[in-house]
């Protein structure tokens, strides 16, 4: 089953949307942390911002992704993109927050598991 050639239209166009937003926000998380490593504001400051902004691109971009049409998951990785962008300030402003290298490690584990765990649920309904 395919969409009508406009709603495939519009589908395109909010999907390059959330990722070109995605895509801004990850830029602006990295701005904030050089701009708290400069002393423009605080590395604290700065710190939590790139993790708001983290977090809000990754459950914006996972929750686009997800609601979409099913046969169109796979052509529709677009929307995730950002996530993977976003993750190194968001990473890094968990350090500046006092996260140690344990906390990124389990951060990095559960990110990885919960993909993995998408993945295989995802394929296992595409037989």
């Amino acid at each position: 089953m395919t969409l009508p050639p406009e709603q495939l239209r519009r589908l395109v166009r909010r999907d390059l949307y959330v990722a070109g937003g995605g895509a801004f926000a990850a830029i602006a998380a990295l701005a904030f942390l050089v701009a708290g490593r400069l002393g423009i504001i605080s590395e604290l400051t700065a710190g939590r911002i790139a993790v708001v902004l983290a977090v809000l691109v990754g459950v914006v971009c996972f929750y686009w992704w997800a609601v979409g049409p099913r046969e169109y998951m796979r052509d529709r990785i677009i929307v995730l993109t950002p996530v993977f962008l976003i993750a190194g300030p968001g990473l890094v402003g968990v350090s500046d927050l006092g996260g140690g290298v344990a906390v990124a490690v389990l951060s990095g584990a559960v990110g990885f598991s919960a993909a993995a765990m998408l993945g295989m649920a995802w394929s296992s309904r595409r037989r």
